[in-house]
């Protein structure tokens, strides 16, 4: 048993780097809590083997950020699996698109885009919509009415979509969402509005940030495709009214579909 401890002890030496850098960040699921994932992080006579930052939301206690001098090859080959680890990635940023893909979307925006403006109230959701976002081209080739009144159907449960988050003051939204979940930001409520606003100056009062270029807006394609009332006047800048963030309404927007096609399931950002 005591030459196992030296065996282990001589292994970990090995695996340290000689001089360590920068310490590298990763998601870790483990089979530990974190009172025990700490512990093992900081054996006793070594230096520590990792940093716990902090738990990333999982209701089992088991998902966390941390920090290691180790890369993630060794960190996975530590002897006996010492951090319990049952899946692990570096934690970096990624890039949906590949540099240039986006497409440019004309501005002003085509004045037949979205231009039923009709308010009319929605199936049972409690609201009202442009007429031009519940009967779009979009929703008559899938024959989604068609299917709603055939199979006496017209969603139920809760749907979570993982995005941007969504607009919480959308009128098409309002009845049938939850919180949900900022993973950004590693807190509850998954508004959109938090990446226009703060504290100091929140969205309802003052304009958000201008875009570089405002000469037109930078959508995906498919986005274009199946804009809804709230993404339409968010892409719709010029120099009086700014545009927002590239990406932003793409979450709110996604929702606006399901809602289209389960308006009276929940939806969870």
């Amino acid at each position: 048993m005591r030459l196992k401890s030296v065996c282990v002890l001589v292994l970990l030496c090995g695996l340290w780097p000689a001089k360590a850098s920068a310490d590298n960040r990763f998601i870790v699921r483990t089979t530990l809590d974190l009172q025990m994932l700490q512990a093992v992080c900081n054996p006793p006579l070594l230096p520590p083997i990792c940093t716990v930052v902090r738990g990333l939301g999982d209701p089992l206690g088991q998902l966390f950020l941390i920090t290691s001098p180790l890369n993630l090859n060794d960190l996975l080959n530590l002897p006996g699996n010492l951090l319990g680890i049952v899946d692990a990635e570096v934690d970096q940023l990624l890039n949906l698109f590949p540099i240039g893909s986006l497409n440019v979307l004309p501005t002003p925006l085509p004045a037949d885009l979205m231009s039923d403006r009709t308010p009319v109230p929605y199936l049972d959701s409690g609201g009202s919509v442009w007429n031009g976002y519940a009967n779009q081209p979009a929703s008559q080739i899938v024959r989604v009415s068609d299917a709603q009144s055939q199979f006496g159907v017209t969603g139920g449960g809760i749907v979570a979509d993982i995005d941007t988050g969504v607009d919480p003051t959308h009128p098409a939204l309002q009845s049938v969402l939850l919180p949900g979940y900022d993973f950004t930001r590693n807190q509850p409520g998954g508004s959109e509005l938090t990446d226009v606003s703060s504290s100091s100056c929140p969205f309802t009062s003052c304009p958000p940030p201008p875009c570089p270029d405002c000469s037109s807006a930078q959508v995906n394609q498919s986005t274009a495709a199946v804009l809804d009332q709230s993404t339409a006047a968010v892409l719709d800048c010029n120099q009086q009214t700014p545009c927002r963030y590239a990406a932003f309404g793409h979450g709110t927007m996604v929702m606006g579909v399901i809602h289209l096609v389960a308006p009276t399931a929940q939806l969870m950002p």
